[in-house]
């Protein structure tokens, strides 16, 4: 019964502008005979989607959605063959009203398969664990832009299960500087399951923005957030904390390269130890240099500190990081990465150190019955140590030789 309340809604948002425009034309039937109908998937042969519709005022397009989360282990022998990967699979619906003006876009997908790859014999469409819906609205009126987003997931759903961000913004451009503010909510626990608590985190942001062609761009954003729990099951801690953040950046793009620099510093007041404060700062530096056309190298550095009033503790996090893809012709690709983060505390309590690598080398070969064929060499190290607890240290080193013919 859902599933058809959301059908006829859509139906009806897509059939508003038609439904008043037929109410000013005399006769209604010039409008539907400037309405264009066209289903690319039906030409070739497959399912009904894509389908789009146009008019004078309104143009609507369906499309079919599918997604297979990436595998989370660094190791290079946890992969599994694509074909034993989940997927999830869904039909997004856009529509654009006014020339432009406004634009709306709708969601729905579900789990294809289960855990393992394989598909289910049950239908599985009204299990709302297994579910995403995603709502959009986008619009223009001269030099101001607005919106409103939505999104919830199940909590077994495969891409970013188990959360709802809700969203509303706007933004207002006046010459070479841009103004945006915005206010939402992100909370997780979707199917208020009672043996665990729903983390709610509450954010109001502001920003202005200075750019100027050829110029670098300025930008200074403050935000205020606060996070509670609530439906705390018997005997969970109580949440509650508030914060305040302050960011200024400063970006570049030029022709073979762009960065981008910031510093952030962030105050947060811990409710439950009394108003206890915890004080960071933030810098961070991310840029991209393409030396020539076949060739793009990514370093990353930051370094975070924070300390505990409560605790008295000052953490420190220096993260640096490289990736270089070389793309040699359409035949040969070469990629690496390579990584360090360390995290320690004054008080000795932490003191960790991890460093990540990983490398492709990957060659199209010529096709095999008409085939395209790709064959890759892939290795991957991570080398984790733990100075403050013994036995946790971990380091793994693996190879992985994989052939891919394309359509098998």
């Amino acid at each position: 019964m859902t599933g058809r309340l959301k059908l006829c809604g859509w139906l009806l948002l897509l059939a508003f502008p038609l439904t008043a425009l037929a109410e000013d034309a005399q006769p209604s039937e010039l409008l539907l005979q400037r309405i264009q109908f066209t289903d690319t998937a039906r030409e070739s042969g497959s399912s009904a989607i894509p389908f789009s519709i146009a008019s004078p005022v309104l143009h609507a397009s369906f499309q079919t959605t599918s997604f297979a989360p990436p595998t989370a282990s660094t190791r290079l022998k946890d992969l599994v063959p694509d074909s034993e990967r989940p997927q999830t699979k869904g039909v997004v619906a856009a529509s654009t009203f006014f020339k432009g003006q406004l634009t709306t876009e709708g969601e729905v997908a579900n789990n294809a398969t289960n855990d393992a790859g394989i598909p289910s014999r049950i239908d599985q469409r009204d299990d709302g664990t297994k579910r995403m819906v995603r709502m959009a609205l986008t619009g223009t009126n001269g030099q101001f832009r607005y919106g409103i987003n939505y999104r919830s997931a199940g909590k077994a759903f495969f891409n970013s299960p188990d959360q709802t961000v809700r969203e509303m913004w706007g933004e207002w451009g006046m010459g070479i500087t841009k103004l945006r503010s915005s206010s939402g909510q992100t909370w997780n626990n979707v199917d208020l399951d009672p043996t665990r608590a729903r983390i709610q985190h509450t954010f109001n942001r502001i920003g202005l923005a200075v750019a100027k062609p050829a110029w670098p761009e300025l930008s200074l954003t403050y935000t205020r957030s606060a996070l509670a729990s609530s439906f705390d099951p018997s005997g969970a801690i109580p949440q509650r904390s508030q914060s305040n953040s302050m960011e200024a950046a400063l970006s570049y793009t030029g022709l073979t390269w762009n960065a981008r620099l910031s510093s952030s510093y962030i105050l947060t007041n811990d409710e439950t130890r009394g108003g206890s404060q915890s004080t960071a700062f933030a810098q961070t530096l991310v840029a991209t240099y393409r030396p020539m056309n076949t060739l793009t190298l990514a370093p990353t550095l930051s370094y975070r500190t924070e300390t505990q009033s409560w605790s008295g503790a000052t953490i420190q996090t220096p993260m640096a990081s490289v990736s270089m893809l070389y793309k040699q012709s359409q035949r040969l690709l070469v990629s690496a990465m390579g990584g360090y983060t360390s995290t320690s505390s004054s008080d000795g309590l932490i003191d960790t150190n991890s460093i990540v690598g990983k490398g492709m080398f990957a060659l199209h070969l010529d096709p095999i019955y008409g085939h395209p064929t790709t064959i890759s060499l892939e290795a991957a190290y991570t080398n984790t140590t733990n100075r403050t607890v013994a036995g946790l240290d971990t380091e793994d080193l693996s190879g992985l030789v994989r052939i891919l013919v394309a359509s098998l």
